[in-house]
């Protein structure tokens, strides 16, 4: 059984939701000004490194409470695939259907190309780094990757595959509990560090890549699971802790090199798990965390829509000015990507949900 010795179960209502949406944001305006601003940038107060970071550090949080609470093994895998793989695979459809429209391939072209089945293949099974465009398709963009945003879901993936070898050594050595989550931490960290260094060594962009993948992102999930074992020590003493992690995000930037990677994902988890359990500020949208996912996979193509067909230009001619039709068009692009992602929850979510609960009966 999975369910014995679960040190507790996170409270509802909770914050989360809207810590959610927080995060989401931060993604949001990093992405759009990597790929769609002019002379300004969307400015945010959670980057784009730290919305996935925190991302992560929420999910270590949750996930490793759910699998104590699953019977089996079996029964947590399904139900996280069944959580995450509707809106993934409606959205991954949706693209590789719907930007047929913008290829420079006619349509019987475009659907009869290898590159378009080989993108549907990789990216429904959580590969996209295998084929990360289609045929035709933002050719002649900076970045012509369909969906930039799809690269953290294998990575989920992998981490919650690890918790199982994790609780393992946990329930071996009960004793050291903390230990063995410092000790990935450090691992995770170390990892991180030499990928960075090879990087900035030979100046090859693969090092970077494989410094965000797997290992390197462990360090946020597992100080989100080091929360979930003392969150009573952790909510004890809430507001010194919060302080020193505000001061640590706060020295970070004016650390030397990379070496702020050693303190940034501990402080990031900490604010993040405190923000979301603290109050009940945004308690009334707690389960409501479907829609800010969604939102999470459709905006990247969206925004590179907007920076295929140059509408940041057309927005600046129209408004006179770069920090005027940014904001304009950052405005319009997240309120099309929260439709977007309605109408993927309604769509998809929603029957899915329905059809659950029927099943039960």
């Amino acid at each position: 059984m999975l369910r014995d010795r679960v040190p507790y179960s996170i409270p509802l209502p909770n914050n989360m939701g809207m810590v959610r949406y927080i995060l989401m944001m931060g993604v949001l305006a990093g992405h759009f000004n990597q790929l769609c601003s002019l002379e300004s940038t969307i400015w945010f107060p959670v980057s784009a490194y730290n919305g996935v970071g925190g991302f992560f550090a929420l999910s270590g949080y949750l996930i490793y409470c759910s699998y104590l609470h699953k019977r089996s093994f079996g029964q947590f895998v399904w139900s996280r695939f069944r959580r995450l793989m509707p809106a993934y695979a409606a959205t991954v459809l949706l693209c590789a259907v719907g930007l047929s429209a913008a290829s420079t391939l006619p349509a019987g072209e475009y659907f009869t190309d290898a590159g378009f089945w080989k993108y549907l293949g990789a990216n429904l099974c959580f590969l996209n780094f295998l084929h990360p465009t289609l045929p035709g398709v933002f050719e002649g963009l900076e970045i012509d990757v369909v969906d930039g945003s799809l690269w953290t879901l294998k990575v989920e993936w992998v981490l919650y595959l690890s918790v199982p070898l994790a609780l393992m050594l946990i329930r071996r050595f009960p004793r050291y509990t903390a230990g063995i989550l410092v000790g990935i931490y450090a691992a995770s960290v170390i990892y991180r560090l030499a990928m960075l260094h090879m990087y900035e060594s030979t100046g090859r962009a693969i090092y970077e890549t494989m410094s965000r993948q797997f290992a390197g992102q462990m360090m946020y999930f597992y100080s989100g699971v080091f929360c979930y074992y003392y969150f009573s020590l952790l909510m004890r003493h809430k507001w010194m802790v919060g302080a020193a992690a505000v001061a640590a995000m706060l020295v970070v930037p004016y650390l030397p090199g990379d070496t702020g990677v050693i303190l940034q994902p501990a402080a990031l988890t900490v604010l993040v798990v405190l923000v979301s359990m603290t109050g009940s500020w945004g308690a009334w949208e707690c389960r409501r965390d479907d829609l800010s996912y969604n939102v999470y996979l459709i905006h990247f193509p969206l925004m590179q829509l907007c920076a295929c067909y140059g509408l940041a230009e057309t927005a600046r001619g129209l408004l006179g000015s770069a920090p005027a039709a940014d904001i304009t068009l950052f405005v319009a692009v997240t309120a099309v990507s929260l439709l977007m992602g309605h109408i993927i929850n309604v769509a998809v979510a929603r029957p899915l949900g329905a059809i659950k609960k029927r099943i039960k009966r």
